[in-house]
């Protein structure tokens, strides 16, 4: 996560360093070309004010997701762009997609453990302040060597290899929970474990399909609340469960 929050977050400032070229490039004065860098920091202001609340309502992975996606998306159209105005569009959504990283901070945060928060979301931060320090001297050596157009088309080849990258790990952490209920599920009796394999499997989409209907019926009645509502009576019915019925007494048997 701290990577991806400096790679994302770099996109804001590469336009600082190459004015010169493009101002050249598209016959425009430096004047101009400086505005095009405010539009950038106008849309990163306006994503911080009407996307990254969107993080509280609907679900982060896929929110993040989503704006990776749109960032690669206007990372290519600079990289296309044929005049000043496609490339002032192109920056103006570079700044709006940009503030992915500040979905992820919260995100991180959810994420970990109470006692490790303060060290994971500085681990995070420090990934954030990383990307904008360096951002410029990455922009400024590239734009020396190559044309300045490919500054953004590599920016879009690595944000979409770290797209795929947090896809997969995060993907990954979302069924570590899954794993361990599973094995211990397998564990019980190793002579019935596709029959307990399939009753564990048909009570884990049975327990999703509710959620969905459940879930969907409480955003009709009373919108977020509604659904964290009924997400806490899911949680109390798990934990009642635990206690009542209590863990498995005997793990690793053959024959029982």
């Amino acid at each position: 996560m701290a990577v991806v929050t400096g790679v994302i977050v770099a996109n804001l400032n590469f336009i600082q360093p190459i004015e010169n070229l493009i101002a050249n490039d598209f016959g425009i004065s430096k004047s101009v070309v400086g505005m095009l860098a405010m539009i950038t920091q106008l849309g990163y202001a306006f994503g911080l004010l009407l996307i990254v609340p969107l993080g509280d309502i609907f679900d982060r992975y896929h929110l993040i997701q989503f704006m990776m996606i749109l960032s690669i998306g206007s990372l290519l159209l600079a990289f296309w762009a044929p005049n000043a105005g496609v490339f002032a569009i192109a920056t103006a959504l570079i700044g709006i997609t940009s503030v992915a990283p500040q979905i992820i901070i919260p995100f991180a945060g959810y994420l970990a453990p109470v006692l490790q928060r303060g060290k994971v979301l500085g681990i995070v931060l420090s990934g954030l302040l990383t990307g904008i320090l360096l951002s410029r001297s990455f922009s400024g050596l590239l734009g020396s060597i190559m044309p300045w157009q490919d500054i953004y088309l590599i920016a879009a080849g690595i944000d979409l290899i770290f797209l795929i990258i947090g896809i997969i790990l995060l993907d990954l952490g979302t069924q570590f929970s899954q794993v361990s209920n599973q094995a211990i599920v397998q564990s019980l009796n190793r002579q019935q474990s596709s029959r307990n394999n399939s009753v564990f499997m048909f009570s884990y989409f049975l327990g999703g399909s509710f959620g969905t209907l459940f879930a969907t019926w409480a955003w009709s009645k009373a919108g977020w609340l509604g659904v964290c509502g009924i997400a806490l009576v899911f949680l109390i019915i798990a934990l009642a469960n635990h206690f009542i019925i209590g863990e498995p007494k005997k793990l690793n048997t053959e024959t029982d």
